[in-house]
C-alpha cells in the first residue's frame, strides 16, 4: 500500500522510519488493520514528512537498531511534544530479538525508550519481528553483525519474522480505541 489515506471518519497517522524496509512493512500492515475496521482514515507518513495535526491517534513506529530506537523517532516524539499532548498514541518497535527473548523484556528495552518521550497517552504498545538479509546491509551494518555474531558465538544468517497478521491485528486493535473513551 502507497503512503496516503484510506478508509473513512476519525483520522489515524502511522508514522515509521526504517533502515532496511521491515518497519515501513509493518506500518503499511498496521493501516491495513486499522482501515479495516471502516470507521477511519489512515495516512502511512515517514518520520522526515510527519505532521501530527488533524489526526485523531497517532501510532509511531522505529526499528532497533544498536540496542535503541533510531533516533529520528525519538527526536519526533520530543519536537512534537505539544503537538502530541491531547493525541491518543499508540507505540510500536520493530527487532530481530522477537520470539528469542521474552516479550515483556523487549517492551521493556525498547518500547520504554520511546513511552518516555510520548507526551500523548499511551493506549498501545507492541513489538513486532523484523527482517535482516545480511546481503544488504551496509558494510558498517554488516561489521557491526559480524562482531556481534562472534561475540555471541553464533552464525550470522538470514532472519525473516515479520508477520502480517500480528500486524494487522495490531491496526484493528488500535482503529478501535477511537470507539471507545
Amino acid at each position: 500500500m502507497p503512503d496516503g489515506v484510506t478508509g473513512s471518519t476519525a483520522r489515524v497517522l502511522i508514522i515509521y522510519d526504517t533502515r532496511y524496509g521491515s518497519t515501513k512493512t509493518i506500518a503499511e500492515w498496521i493501516a491495513e488493520g486499522a482501515a479495516s475496521r471502516g470507521h477511519v482514515d489512515v495516512a502511512v507518513q515517514n518520520v522526515a514528512e510527519a505532521d501530527p495535526c488533524g489526526f485523531d491517534l497517532i501510532v509511531i513506529g522505529s526499528p532497533i537498531y544498536e540496542e535503541h530506537p533510531l533516533p529520528s523517532v525519538v527526536n519526533f516524539l520530543a519536537a512534537n511534544r505539544d503537538r502530541l499532548s491531547d493525541k491518543d498514541v499508540a507505540l510500536f518497535v520493530v527487532c530481530v530479538d522477537y520470539g528469542a527473548v521474552p516479550k515483556e523484556e523487549l517492551v521493556h528495552r525498547y518500547v520504554e525508550d520511546l513511552q518516555v518521550h510520548a507526551a500523548g497517552r499511551v493506549r498501545a504498545i507492541e513489538v513486532f519481528g523484523g527482517y535482516l538479509d545480511v546481503d544488504k546491509l551496509s558494510d558498517t551494518d554488516r561489521k557491526l553483525i559480524e562482531d556481534f555474531a562472534k561475540l555471541m558465538g553464533v552464525p550470522i544468517t538470514q532472519v525473516n519474522k515479520l508477520d502480517k497478521q500480528s500486524a494487522r491485528k495490531f491496526g484493528a486493535q488500535v482503529a478501535d480505541f477511537l470507539e471507545r473513551p
